[in-house]
């Protein structure tokens, strides 16, 4: 059987980002994309002119009509929320369809570079902190971490050296972890904490072995989408059966090796990067991963 993943995000028609990204990524990685769309926009919200029109009063209809269709989800994955009414029907929706053996995650959408999106308002916050808790796997940037964490914001663009950097995201994805009060696998994204000698991006995965830094490049530009990328690549990745840690270097390659490929053309920052010749290479992954576990269990038995 091919998994199920109910994702509830935006729609964006441009920006390659949200509903856009996760659908091709779970797609690719063997995974059905249920969407559950929050609101759909002309273009993602990074564009000087867009028209977003907000889906709130249809989630309760999603939840009704899935429910009376007997749906089943091997996974639940929320991003987009446009206020904390949705985040309601969100817990709604878990009472309905969150099973035991359900992976949930939340992107905990908010902000960037220590500042906040224009959605956001303290209802949000405390409605986003409630669900996150309940999460098996969070990925918030190092904005939204602290946002969750009750940390100073001021502190995300202060640090102008890695190790201080680090540490201080590191601290801040325990205190996250300590507060789920249940077992939580806690992926910080995105950390821009560039050297001069040796620039690079980190991502930081905190489960219950301990913590794990991840490093590439780091790009002197930013682009669309990367975060709901990254996020779909883990979602997509543990269903089929690999540990967070390697899912997160699956989804740091791919995005690098887009990332490089998008900067050799003068596009937009909101158009998003060129991901979609790069799907090969999370196919090839999951798969290569998959067949190592399946001779591992077979030589078990033996």
């Amino acid at each position: 059987m091919i998994p199920k993943a109910a994702v509830i995000n935006d729609l964006s028609g441009f920006g390659k980002c949200s509903l856009t990204a996760a659908i091709p990524v779970l797609s690719a990685l063997g995974v059905q994309c249920c969407p559950l769309a929050t609101a759909v926009l002309t273009g993602q919200t990074g564009y000087p002119h867009y028209t977003c029109t907000d889906l709130t009063d249809m989630m309760p209809q999603y939840i009704r009509r899935w429910k009376q269709n007997g749906a089943a989800f091997d996974a639940i994955y929320s991003g987009y929320m446009t206020g904390a009414v949705q985040l309601r029907h969100l817990e709604e929706f878990l009472l309905h369809f969150r099973e035991s053996g359900t992976l949930f995650l939340v992107d905990p959408v908010m902000g960037d570079d220590g500042r906040v999106y224009g959605m956001y308002t303290p209802e949000l916050l405390e409605g986003m902190r409630s669900i996150s808790r309940s999460a098996d796997l969070i990925t918030p940037n190092l904005t939204e971490a602290c946002l969750l964490a009750g940390k100073d914001l001021g502190k995300v663009t202060a640090y102008r050296d890695s190790k201080s950097c680090l540490s201080f995201a590191e601290e801040t994805a325990r205190v996250l972890q300590a507060q789920a009060g249940r077992p939580q696998h806690v992926v910080v994204t995105g950390i821009r904490c560039p050297d001069s000698d040796a620039p690079f991006i980190y991502n930081l995965v905190l489960t219950e072995e301990g913590m794990h830094l991840l490093r590439s490049r780091y790009f002197d530009r930013s682009f669309s989408g990367t975060g709901d990328l990254f996020a779909s690549v883990l979602c997509g990745c543990r269903l089929r059966g690999m540990d967070t840690v390697s899912a997160a270097e699956l989804a740091e390659r791919f995005l690098s090796h887009s990332i490089a490929d998008t900067m050799n053309e003068n596009i937009d920052r909101n158009d998003g990067v060129y991901f979609e010749k790069f799907l090969r290479e999370l196919i090839e992954g999951v798969s290569s991963a998959c067949g190592r576990q399946h001779t591992h269990n077979k030589e078990e038995y033996q």
